[in-house]
């Protein structure tokens, strides 16, 4: 995180917590984050477990396994600790059998070692790149989260706290309860329960509770943002703001830094022209008349 707060250059950015099972490293991520000048914690409630993905199961796809995608871990005090304790009681332990190697084993094996810190070639040959996935493997994500979980953040942070993946309006009253600064209704694009409440759908609800307790908490959206008409739609039925997930990383696969550009330029472009085909001379006039519901059945 250190690294992409310097790219970003004072241009501001908020720090995403999936929250983990070890409590030194929640505390550690979370003081890196405000060290580095977050303006915000997101805590992620919607990935617990990871859920089924009948696509990443096909392809045998999982980046962590093979150390890509860790790096905010392995760059961790903590983390690195935890690392090492792993690799010295390995070592006292007695040796297990070695399995034949195959080539994909060889595969994982060397992209553990690419990504893990430091030389490649010594990677190679040190236990620490395996350790750190299976020590990533470990701790990623605590099930067990409660409410009271919450609160410990709060006493960990003076940053605003966001709640990531509220679908209910429950939810967000308890949430407001708890003090949260923000209400983030997402339902994680899509890829955690098979046949859940689409996170838009969800949306009214959820300004509805956050609006009748008289707060002026704002509530974000994402998850099924494709373009600048979507963007139109969730403010419409009352999101503070809207955050774009899979189309920047398209953009960014096909051209870089550019492509990201591109791809955001055209949103706000298709936004400013939706709200001019309706009538909409500001962010203010995208209100829920604008829309048109569908026929009841």
């Amino acid at each position: 995180m250190e690294d992409v707060a310097r790219e970003l250059d004072g241009s501001g950015h908020w720090y995403q917590l999936y929250w983990s099972n070890d409590d030194d490293l929640v505390e550690s991520l979370v003081g890196r984050a405000e060290d580095c000048g977050s303006e915000a914690l997101v805590i992620t409630l919607d990935t617990g477990y990871l859920g089924w993905r009948p696509r990443d199961l096909d392809l045998g796809h999982l980046p962590f396994a093979s150390g890509a995608g860790i790096a905010q871990y392995t760059s961790d005090p903590v983390f690195r600790r935890l690392v090492e304790e792993r690799v010295a009681a390995r070592s006292d332990a007695e040796p297990e059998p070695q399995p034949r190697p195959t080539p994909a084993a060889l595969r994982t094996l060397l992209s553990m070692s690419r990504n893990h810190p430091g030389p490649t070639r010594a990677n190679l040959s040190a236990p620490e790149p395996r350790a750190a996935v299976e020590t990533f493997l470990d701790v990623f994500a605590r099930p067990s989260l409660t409410w009271e979980d919450l609160r410990r953040a709060r006493d960990l942070t003076s940053l605003p706290i966001v709640l990531k993946g509220i679908l209910h309006p429950e939810d967000a009253r308890r949430a407001l309860d708890e003090g949260v600064d923000g209400i983030y209704v997402s339902n994680h694009g899509g890829r955690q329960v098979d046949r859940e409440v689409a996170a838009l759908d969800a949306l009214p609800g959820v300004v509805a509770a956050v609006r009748g307790a008289g707060s002026g908490v704002p509530v974000l959206f994402d998850s099924g943002i494709r373009g600048g008409a979507d963007a139109f739609v969730a403010l419409a039925l009352g999101a503070s703001a809207v955050a774009v997930g899979r189309p920047h990383v398209y953009g960014l696969a096909l051209a870089g830094a550019e492509g990201v550009s591109e791809v955001l330029r055209n949103i706000r472009a298709e936004l400013d022209l939706t709200m001019a085909l309706t009538g909409c001379t500001s962010l203010a006039d995208i209100t829920p008349d604008r829309l048109v519901g569908a026929p009841a059945r």
